[in-house]
């Protein structure tokens, strides 16, 4: 089980994508806190002084979208140490170029995916 200090940040635009990934997060004892588009998720980290321990995130998203969202993270020093994992239900030959550490392929495994994220937090 987590610890209770271990959050985990969901960027995931489709609401039941969203709902599921934090209730398997939390069922493992996660603290989950997410958002519907990258914008949103990258003014909540500037402005927070505790980070997650790892970062979900979708590659498809209105407003920002994950590329333009991990970029902007790996651009500024502190964010950039965040692990991040992607999740896409598309071609994740485009999440290659992301840096993160593991993609998913939607519909995902969960055991591998609750690994990783343990591997991390």
């Amino acid at each position: 089980m987590a610890s209770p200090d271990d959050e985990v940040m969901v960027i995931e635009d489709e609401p039941e994508a969203r709902t599921y990934l934090v209730k398997i997060l939390e069922l493992e004892g996660f603290k989950v806190v997410a958002y519907g588009n990258g914008a949103d998720a990258l003014a909540a980290l500037k402005s927070q002084n505790d980070l997650p321990c790892l970062i979900v995130l979708d590659m498809r998203m209105p407003v920002m979208d994950g590329p333009r969202f991990r970029a902007a993270l790996l651009a500024d020093a502190r964010l950039s140490v965040i692990p991040v994992v992607v999740v896409t239900g598309f071609d994740p030959s485009a999440a290659a170029k992301l840096s993160a550490i593991r993609i998913f392929r939607k519909p995902i495994d969960i055991d591998a995916f609750l690994g990783t994220v343990r591997e991390n937090c």
